[in-house]
């Protein structure tokens, strides 16, 4: 088995612990990244909360939990790439300039020539919250699985006129992105920055917005834990790639210790 140069995970459901407050990368992930600074592996953090959401978050468990090895860059938002630079993260401006274009062109789109349909499947499915600025619409749909599904449909069918557009769904929460965005696709772009192949990058994370990168089109080296959403196993178990039997962050170490034996030998 080829063993992976970087590690590119998502944060929540896949790394996180939220208890005891506030809300850290779990010890055992911790204890992994260290030891994969020492073998000299890298690590990507790609996750759909904010920049300064994730920094917290790194922050916090640097100074409670002990985490040595930042993450050479973050990805965030599902759109936005931020590259280390000594102690600071700085925007990929052609990246990221290039992606708030693509975006606010499918923002325009839907506005422009759809807004009263829109409009209209607001009304008939009543999410719980909407969101829409220049760059994404969002939705959150609380309730059952198959509320969301058939809400997430209608959208669908509506976004046919606009061939960017695309939609992406994490637990409750739906958007509306550009088709060039997206986790996969932020993976492909920062290797490229790197001049690295995206193949060499093992790809972890547990919803279906996580599925751009777990469905093998980036990457072979792809894996979930062992509760991630059905649909994310699927792309998974279709890519070849590793499901772990524990849930959560006790999976995605399962799955860490698979690829890269160097933690299995230092664990005996």
């Amino acid at each position: 088995m080829k063993t992976p140069k970087y590690l590119c995970m998502d944060f929540d459901g896949t790394i996180m612990r939220y208890d005891p407050w506030p809300d850290h990368l779990d010890p055992g992930i911790v204890a992994a990244l260290n030891a994969l600074q020492a073998a000299g592996v890298q690590w990507i953090a790609n996750s759909g909360r904010t920049l300064d959401g994730q920094l917290e978050i790194l922050t916090h468990t640097a100074q409670a939990w002990g985490l040595q090895h930042w993450p050479i860059a973050v990805l965030h938002g599902e759109c936005y790439i931020h590259v280390r630079q000594g102690h600071e993260y700085v925007s990929l401006d052609e990246w990221n300039d290039a992606a708030h274009r693509n975006l606010r062109s499918v923002q325009d789109a839907l506005r422009n020539g759809h807004k009263n349909k829109l409009d209209q499947i607001i009304n008939d499915y009543a999410p719980h919250e909407v969101f829409f600025n220049e760059t994404v619409a969002v939705f959150r749909m609380g309730g059952e699985e198959v509320h969301r599904q058939v809400f997430m449909q209608e959208l669908r069918s509506l976004l046919e006129d606009i061939p960017d557009a695309h939609l992406i769904q994490n637990t409750e929460w739906i958007s509306i992105i550009h088709k060039g965005v997206g986790k996969g696709n932020l993976i492909k772009g920062y290797m490229n920055h790197l001049g690295e192949n995206a193949e060499d990058v093992l790809a972890i994370g547990d919803h279906g917005n996580d599925i751009s990168m777990l469905d093998g089109s980036v990457t072979p080296l792809v894996a979930c834990p062992g509760n991630a959403y059905e649909p994310t196993q699927r792309a998974v178990r279709e890519a070849g790639g590793f499901i772990a039997s524990g849930p959560a962050a006790q999976g995605t170490l399962e799955a860490i210790h698979h690829f890269f034996p160097v933690l299995r030998r230092t664990d005996t």
